[in-house]
């Protein structure tokens, strides 16, 4: 969800989320640090260095990329010291478990050595772990995974500075249990906290009637979480009216968010799942206790009648961006891009919206337009809703209302056709 929107209306306080980590490979991520220390490089580490403090050291050397910094660890004590804190700060790994060769040994990799060296405990602020599985029975992953994930969680109970904690382990409909991951963890600076891969995710229901494992008692324990994303979770959330005080922005289910936002202060909401969305989560999602003035619809294929749904709960939203379902024909007897030209009615239910992003639509759904058609629908558009400033189109061609009131194609934006 960070990032969701590019361009935010001047003076506004946008709810500051953190980027997400570079999906850099894991060996760029961390290293094992049980090496052996040369002296190739060590007569310029004196004569060049020697002189420097570490916190200029660290200044420098915090700018190189990780597999540019691993060689320095071989340098000397001093500058292993500094490198590891740097490599450690931001874990990021990413790897690919077939079927194969299930076992995720980067991860282990990773966390063992956080064992092995408890010292780094206080320097880790980032952790991001992605897996990604095969499709088809979860079984045959679980006697591998279920050993790294207890060496996880050994290793996260010393991670007491940790801002960012992102777990995607692509094994919806396994066994795999929040509380084996999380039990005995203490994060009392964690803003960000993402989850998926656990449970039941969006599966049937009637086919894997497990439901997903509580997480509420994690949410519960650590109120300085102000960004939650919970993209597999589509149960409804059992939260005390204390919990969360300080989430800002959230992405997850509607059913979800109907449960989380109720009484807490959430202006940026991201809703993954259906097109198909009840009045009665509208209207709770609509109990936040800050208006929700950023709506991101790009994770669901949004039809218009769920538009105007949502218009009638969410009014104040200013920043709308939306994945169109355009086999929902806006008005049969249109094609091409003249069919978002149907959009005019809707939009002009959000009297607040600044900034309308349909990039994220199929294009292969509609016709590109030119920069002629696309100019007459940014005027159609603003003409049903004057507060409109800002447009992308699926072409990703981004225009811009200026102060003589004409639309203008943003500078660098792709050539039309």
């Amino acid at each position: 969800m960070s990032g969701s929107f590019s361009r935010y209306r001047p003076g506004t306080q946008v709810p500051h989320e953190p980027q997400r980590p570079s999906s850099s490979p894991p060996s760029n991520t961390f290293v094992s640090l049980n090496i052996p220390q040369v002296d190739i490089l060590r007569p310029f580490s004196d004569s060049m260095t020697s002189q420097l403090p570490n916190e200029t050291l660290f200044a420098i050397l915090e700018h190189l990329q990780s597999n540019t910094l691993i060689p320095v660890l071989r340098v000397s004590r001093r500058f292993q010291a500094i490198a590891e804190r740097i490599l450690y700060a931001n874990i990021c790994i990413v790897e690919t478990l077939p079927r194969s060769s299930p076992v995720p040994y980067a991860t282990a990799c990773c966390f063992k050595t956080l064992l092995d060296r408890p010292h780094l405990s206080e320097v880790v602020k980032r952790i991001s772990i992605r897996w990604q599985t095969e499709s088809g029975p979860r079984e045959q992953y679980m006697p591998y995974v279920e050993p790294v994930l207890e060496t996880m969680n050994r290793a996260l109970r010393s991670l007491t500075a940790l801002e960012t904690l992102e777990l995607a382990f692509g094994l919806s409909g396994g066994t795999i249990s929040s509380r084996g991951i999380l039990e005995g963890c203490s994060f009392p600076a964690l803003r960000l906290f993402s989850l998926s891969g656990v449970g039941r995710g969006s599966l049937n229901p009637k086919t894997h009637p497990t439901p997903t494992p509580p997480i509420e008692w994690f949410l519960s324990e650590t109120p300085s979480i102000q960004h939650l994303r919970l993209a597999d979770c589509h149960e409804t959330l059992e939260l005390q009216p204390s919990d969360l005080p300080f989430l800002t922005t959230f992405r997850g289910s509607a059913p979800t968010a109907a449960s989380v936002l109720p009484g807490r202060p959430v202006q940026l909401l991201s809703l993954v799942g259906h097109e198909f969305v009840t009045q009665r989560d509208l209207e709770r999602i609509a109990c936040s206790s800050a208006r929700i003035r950023w709506l991101d619809l790009s994770s669901m294929s949004v039809t218009p009648i769920l538009l105007r749904d949502i218009s009638r709960h969410l009014f104040g939203v200013e920043y709308l961006k939306l994945k169109l379902a355009l086999r929902h024909t806006l008005h049969h007897a249109l094609s091409g891009i003249s069919l978002l030209a149907g959009l005019t009615s809707v939009l002009g239910a959000f009297p607040e919206l600044y900034q309308l992003d349909l990039s994220p639509t199929n294009i292969d759904a509609i016709s590109p337009g030119n920069a002629a058609e696309e100019a007459q629908l940014c005027t159609t558009w603003a003409r049903g809703c004057p507060s409109l400033r800002h447009i992308v189109f699926p072409s990703k061609i981004e225009w811009i209302l200026n102060e003589q009131d004409m639309w203008i194609p943003q500078a660098g934006s792709p050539p039309s056709h």
